[in-house]
């Protein structure tokens, strides 16, 4: 299953565990078919610690299984964010590492969806640079030997035609659009602003460079302003 820019997020909590639906660092409550799970593990402090264990791992069980709902319907990977004592049991009872792209220790369920997307998106962009500095250089030396792409039109009819290609793109550029069904080219409407994180030419051509099996990585706002925000090295 590859990355890509769509993703779950599940947040364990002491009283609560969410589950959200991700679009790069925008983050969707999912309330429904299970979620979100309400507890009494963190309420009262007397109890035994090996039942309160048992409940911790009871708990979390209930929240992997109903995760599993949603896996099944939308195969996507998955950020996992809770306590220290969550991620460590989350890990032996869960039957998802395949999925999983990484954890972030800390208590978020009283975070807002809006500040636990900034959180957990820079996970997921690292996972899916890969390549890193390297290929940094290589965008370099692919202007200086004019082998890059760049503009969202250009790069939107080459995506996706190489196995080896690097995509590089501003974080935070987004563009009106998507894939057209008949014949899989772009369709953009820059004179509309984003609506739905779901219909963005951006990332419909971040999805394509993916699965290919290409990289992808992000870049800091103005870095790319030479490049029209978004340039594709192809590596054939």
């Amino acid at each position: 299953m590859n990355l890509t820019t769509h993703y779950y997020v599940l947040s364990l909590g002491d009283r609560t565990s969410r589950l959200y639906e991700a679009f790069r660092d925008t983050l969707i409550d999912i309330l429904n078919k299970g979620f979100p799970i309400e507890s009494s593990v963190g309420v009262g402090g007397t109890e035994e610690p090996a039942r309160r264990d048992d409940r911790m791992r009871e708990f979390i069980r209930t929240a992997d299984q109903h995760f599993d709902h949603y896996l099944t319907q939308d195969p996507l990977r998955l950020v996992v964010v809770g306590a220290g004592e969550y991620l460590s049991l989350f890990r032996t009872v869960t039957s998802h590492h395949d999925v999983l792209i990484g954890m972030v220790e800390g208590d978020y369920s009283a975070t807002s969806p809006h500040d636990l997307g900034k959180i957990v998106w820079p996970i997921v962009k690292e996972a899916m640079a890969g390549t890193g500095e390297k290929a940094i250089r290589d965008l370099a030396t692919a202007e200086d030997s004019r082998n890059v792409a760049s503009g969202i039109d250009a790069v939107g009819h080459l995506a996706g035609s190489g196995t080896g290609d690097t995509l590089f793109v501003e974080d935070g550029y987004h563009m009106k659009g998507g894939i057209r069904e008949t014949d899989h080219s772009l369709i953009m409407s820059k004179d509309l602003d984003i609506q739905e994180a779901i219909d963005d030419a951006v990332d419909a051509i971040i999805e394509k460079v993916l699965e290919k099996g290409g990289n992808v990585v992000f870049l800091e706002s103005g870095s790319l302003a030479k490049l029209q925000r978004i340039a594709l090295v192809t590596g054939g």
